[in-house]
């Protein structure tokens, strides 16, 4: 919370008749912990041992404690030991400790009596708050959700961050399923309600359209006013009236918008005119729940529209990018808020490498009723916890630290005074995050400090990332692991980013192809088992000195290892991985080598396997299933044999992405998972189960008209029927927009329209058609966006997709983000 403090004892009091220890009876909670990976100094902090699927918060304890936690929320009585044991810890042992946490935030919801308006729906819930907060401005002391926190854990951080001072409280809520709105509501407790729609979103959590509607304002049950668009007053009234009988139900709409921005809204019985600046059905549909919560809080129209003309769309991401003198850059400057600091806070906690130092860029917060004092303590706050080296503030009078914080704080006017005074020299092995509003143009800042490379980008959306994790996970037996592959710089998007978030969400192993690729995931802080795919015999040293475990699938590569082993003359020597060639036919041991092979490994006793694996050749397709079969039953005698003949245990591996779903009895110990998880799934029933995961975008250099007759690019390939708008994209096939791209093989999206390639593409741009559309030079252009547009670059260049993620040039900037 911001900054008064409950304490362990008075929330140990709230949970009646349960064990608890309490080692120190004023110990302050002023954070709520659940995940000890984002944690850089916890004291101060109260743990939830969560616990949902295969991921038990329990095994997150020890590395609480080392980061300094001491307080704990759990269920397993074998951690209560654990800790009494370690003495000075205070703990609660709960049979339910999810419920806990939103008990107690429903508890530290009740010292707050401020307006507080509650977001539900299928769409818009963030977006809507967002702008609710810009046009709101500085009337209001604003607590909100930070970016979209709007689950079950998410509301109950959110309101927790509820503090002295703020004088209104803007909350999210998403559900999935039944029974959530409920515990949702009695944490938000809100007195207006905005419901934004009601949309197909988790239709497969309800047994129809009404069910989800009634679960959804159950969010209500206490508010004094529900907002909502008048077509869905229409449609809904009676069982809204049934559910919420004593909410005003206060509808608005929009009277004859017009292209030029000047729309008239009606609400409660009068009619206020807008100028917009965004004039789509979605947009107007969320400016009218934002505008209409503005005039119910009494906002002058005025001063709405003042607002309005400066509206900006949020950006509703942290975005990652490299920047000048080997730092890295966390941008996130279009918002400001201090909620959403923390989360900013918790990302670049993922994102640093060891000896990193994290530099934070700072613009005053817009929010009336923050004073400098409670500005300081709340910062001073974060900065400790996540030990922060430099703190750059733009905008914000002196901050008043205590001399003995070891944070160096610069305070300036301006971005342009910042960007004056601190070198991008002084930031070399700096994380930096930027982190503010559009009117103090802390864009400038990323823009000037990120390093200068090509202008073509692959946009890597790590939470998508996530999803397609977890859906591969929900397919699985719970004893199985993953072996995620991030060979050939995880699918061209990105090694040792995606193997951080992959290590972060609990894979079990990472897979590379080469020793040198494991070396640099370990260089940049890795430590997950990594099993290299193709160890050459000569770098067999370094693979050992980095911990890196091979695959052995020969004679020769097991000598090599054995070699190797013998020099390093080490007792921990990592453990290897057999292959097994049950009709791949690539790499491997045939089956009938079984016998030879038991015989070679008793001869080395201290050789410990790891796992045995095969790879499935046509797993991918239905005509291939008999032929997989056969490869599956190869595999399990191959196995038996080692297991008859060697006297060690073994995991045991065969499915790739493909297999996970269609040859569910072969999962056995491990799946590999790869292009699946970057959003590409082969059996097509379940393409729509993903989230895609890399966007490829460039931008127009040039437009140039040109008469029919005329040719464009090298060797005058593109001929013109017609009058025609060119314009020349900065992409080319050194950038992995291949040649057999051109002549209209191909498209791109301008405008989101896919408009056809022209001439032959060219090494480092491309010519596309563009007539007819209203573009500019700068305009972005976007070459695939989702599976549908990377499998049709594929099929027009004869290949697949695996084809066309790994052939993305190296000059191409990658930038990872976060929703």
């Amino acid at each position: 919370m911001l900054y008064a403090l409950h304490t362990f004892r008075k929330i140990a009091d709230l949970i009646p008749n349960l064990d608890k220890q309490i080692a120190e009876e004023q110990r302050p909670v002023h954070q709520l912990l659940y995940d000890s990976r984002i944690i850089s100094n916890g004291s101060g902090g109260l743990f939830f041992a969560l616990s949902s699927g295969k991921n038990d918060g329990h095994t997150y304890i020890p590395d609480g404690v080392q980061k300094g936690v001491n307080q704990w929320v759990i269920s397993d009585r074998s951690w209560a030991i654990w800790l009494e044991k370690k003495g000075d810890q205070n703990w609660i042992l709960v049979p339910d400790v999810l419920d806990v946490l939103q008990r107690i935030v429903c508890w530290h919801r009740g010292f707050f009596k401020v307006p507080v308006v509650g977001i539900t729906g299928s769409n818009g819930k963030t977006i809507i708050k967002e702008w609710l907060t810009q046009l709101i401005g500085s009337d209001y002391f604003i607590c909100k959700s930070p970016k979209s926190f709007n689950s079950q854990i998410g509301v109950a951080l959110s309101v927790w961050n509820l503090a002295q001072g703020h004088t209104l409280g803007i909350f999210e809520a998403g559900i999935s399923k039944l029974d959530e709105m409920e515990k949702l509501g009695q944490m938000i407790r809100p007195g207006i309600g905005i419901f934004t729609n009601l949309g197909t979103a988790h239709d497969d959590g309800f047994t129809s359209p009404e069910q989800k509607l009634e679960e959804k304002l159950l969010l209500f049950k206490e508010s004094k006013q529900l907002i909502i668009q008048e077509e869905f007053y229409k449609r809904f009234k009676d069982r809204i009236l049934h559910s919420i009988p004593s909410a005003e139900l206060l509808s608005w709409h929009w009277e004859n918008p017009n292209k030029y921005g000047s729309c008239i809204l009606q609400f409660k019985d009068e009619k206020h005119s807008f100028q917009l600046p965004f004039l789509d059905k979605a947009s107007l549909e969320n400016l009218g729940h934002a505008i209409a919560t503005c005039l119910l809080l009494e906002i002058n129209p005025a001063k709405i529209q003042e607002r309005l003309t400066v509206l900006s769309q949020p950006e509703m991401r942290l975005s990652i990018k490299e920047g000048q003198n080997g730092c890295t850059l966390i941008d996130d400057s279009y918002t400001n808020d201090l909620e959403g600091l923390e989360a900013a806070l918790q990302f670049a906690v993922l994102q640093r490498k060891a000896g990193q130092k994290l530099n934070v860029v700072l613009s005053a917060p817009e929010q009336a009723g923050v004073s400098i004092s409670q500005l300081s303590i709340r910062l001073l706050y974060l900065v400790s916890v996540f030990e922060v080296d430099e703190l750059y503030t733009i905008g914000i009078p002196a901050l008043k630290f205590p001399k003995e914080h070891s944070v160096r704080v610069l305070g300036f006017e301006s971005s342009a005074a910042l960007l004056k005074n601190v070198a991008v020299s002084s930031l070399t092995d700096s994380l930096v995050l930027v982190k503010g509003s559009r009117k103090y143009a802390l864009e400038n800042v990323v823009k000037a400090w990120q390093k200068k490379v090509h202008g073509t980008r692959l946009e890597i959306n790590l939470d998508a990332l996530v999803h397609n994790l977890n859906f591969y996970k929900s397919q699985l037996p719970p004893k199985t692991g993953i072996m995620a592959m991030v060979k050939a710089l995880g699918y061209g998007s990105g090694g040792e980013e995606i193997a951080r978030v992959l290590q972060y969400h609990r894979v079990d192993y990472l897979a590379v192809a080469y020793t040198d690729e494991g070396v640099k995931l370990r260089e940049e802080g890795i430590t997950l088992p990594i099993m290299v795919m193709n160890p050459m015999p000569e770098t067999m040293d370094g693979l050992i000195t980095h911990d890196l475990q091979p695959e052995i699938y020969s004679f020769r590569t097991f000598g090599a290892f054995l070699e190797a082993g013998k020099k390093a003359n080490r007792k921990d020597i990592p453990p290897i991985h057999l292959k097994i060639d049950t009709g791949m036919h690539r790499l491997g041991f045939f089956p009938e080598q079984m016998v030879e092979l038991v015989e070679r490994m008793k001869e080395h006793p201290g050789i410990q396997i790891e796992t045995v694996f095969s790879h499935l050749a046509g797993a991918d397709e239905e005509k291939h299933s008999d032929y997989t079969l056969n490869q599956i039953e190869k595999f399990e005698s191959a196995c038996a044999v080692l297991q008859n003949g060697l006297n060690q245990t073994f995991k045991k591996h065969i499915v790739n992405s493909a297999g996970i779903l269609r040859f569910p009895e072969a999962t056995y110990d491990l799946v590999r998972l790869g292009i699946g998880l970057y959003g590409i799934e082969v059996n097509s029933w379940y393409q729509n189960q993903l989230r895609p995961v890399s966007v490829l975008k460039t931008t127009i250099s040039q437009i140039k008209p040109l008469k029919a007759g005329q040719t464009v690019g090298y060797s005058r390939m593109g001929k013109l029927e017609k009058d025609t708008s060119i314009a020349t994209i900065a992409i080319g096939y050194a950038d992995g927009f291949s040649r057999d791209f051109s002549s209209g093989k191909a498209k791109v999206k301008v405008k989101n329209q896919w408009v056809p390639t022209v001439g032959n593409v060219c090494m480092d741009m491309t010519m596309v058609d563009v007539s007819g559309l209203d573009v500019v030079e700068g305009e972005e252009v976007v070459i695939f966006d989702d599976a549908e547009s990377l499998l049709r670059l594929a099929s027009a260049a004869d290949t697949i997709s695996y084809e066309i993620l790994t052939g993305i040039g190296q000059r191409v900037k990658r930038i990872f983000y976060r929703e």
